[in-house]
């Protein structure tokens, strides 16, 4: 555990502050501690340089990647408009003239619509599809906005990766203090790392409760992962023997992937701005899934 100074977590009393006598600590109802959280993220709210630095963690609507795969379809399109009638029919260049920009075209349009699927962190949308968002830009990459979405109390927390039936997790505790202490956490069960490819399917996000400023989502997702080193193996084999390259990745993916189905619940709390926050940085808010 990292011993650097964490900004969000709660200040600590002083050596003149500490009482005579000590008490044994009580466990607040879960009411104070959301009372206690919602105040905590509404100061957070009124911080402007603090609410500048979640805007550029978040980033804009779409990734630098896709941005990239969308001037290449550009380019790709406007080269084959000036060179078509330049170039013969029979010349095998005209053949790329024509390859790259329906690839380049079909990859930057998917990753568009991937990208949309995101709801600008700037504004305000239902509990429900900023949890979709939240998890989904995990699982994207997007750490800078999975970690704007993080309220200040999970900012404090220090958290490890949530049991996962088989899926084969990576170890350690992670401060949710930074988005590189967020990138490293998913790492360990949500995204590609420790030797690992792993992905998540949303199925079903829904309100189980809302009140207020407080609102219990139900999550309803499927975990997948599968050794890194398949994909390598297969990628080979579809080189050097192309169907039956093919072929093996897809024995290989169906006899190694693990695979764990799972139903949870998180707490989100509405700041004053009307944004929903992830109140806990814990994968499961200690709940059991099931």
């Amino acid at each position: 555990m990292s011993d650097e100074l964490n900004p969000y977590a709660p200040p600590e009393a002083g050596p003149g502050e500490r009482a005579t006598k000590k008490k044994k600590k009580q466990k607040r109802p879960a009411s104070d501690a959301i009372a206690e959280a919602l105040a905590r993220l509404n100061r957070h709210i009124d911080d402007a340089s603090a609410v500048a630095v979640d805007q550029k963690e978040a980033g804009g609507r779409l990734r630098g990647v896709t941005v990239v795969f969308v001037a290449l379809a550009v380019a790709a399109i406007v080269s084959m408009i000036l060179a078509v009638q330049t170039i013969p029919s029979r010349d095998p260049a005209f053949a790329l003239l024509i390859i790259f920009p329906i690839l380049f075209g079909i990859l930057a349009v998917a990753l568009v619509a991937v990208d949309l699927t995101v709801v600008p962190r700037g504004t305000p949308a239902r509990p429900e599809a900023t949890l979709r968002s939240f998890l989904k830009a995990m699982t994207m990459g997007r750490q800078g906005y999975a970690w704007a979405c993080l309220s200040p109390t999970a900012r404090a927390q220090t958290v490890v990766p949530p049991i996962l039936g088989e899926i084969p997790i990576g170890s350690g505790s992670f401060s949710l203090a930074t988005p590189s202490g967020l990138k490293d956490w998913s790492s360990t069960f949500i995204r590609i790392g420790h030797g690992q490819i792993r992905s998540v399917q949303v199925k079903r996000v829904s309100i189980a409760r809302e009140d207020g400023d407080v609102a219990e989502v139900e999550v309803h997702a499927i975990f997948q992962a599968w050794p890194q080193w398949a994909n390598i193996v297969a990628a080979v084999a579809f080189v050097v023997i192309r169907l039956l390259g093919a072929l093996l990745y897809l024995v290989l993916f169906l006899a190694l992937r693990k695979r764990h189905e799972v139903t949870f619940r998180k707490t989100l709390l509405r700041g004053k701005n009307g944004l929903w926050y992830v109140y806990a940085g814990d994968f499961f808010e200690n709940e059991t899934a099931r």
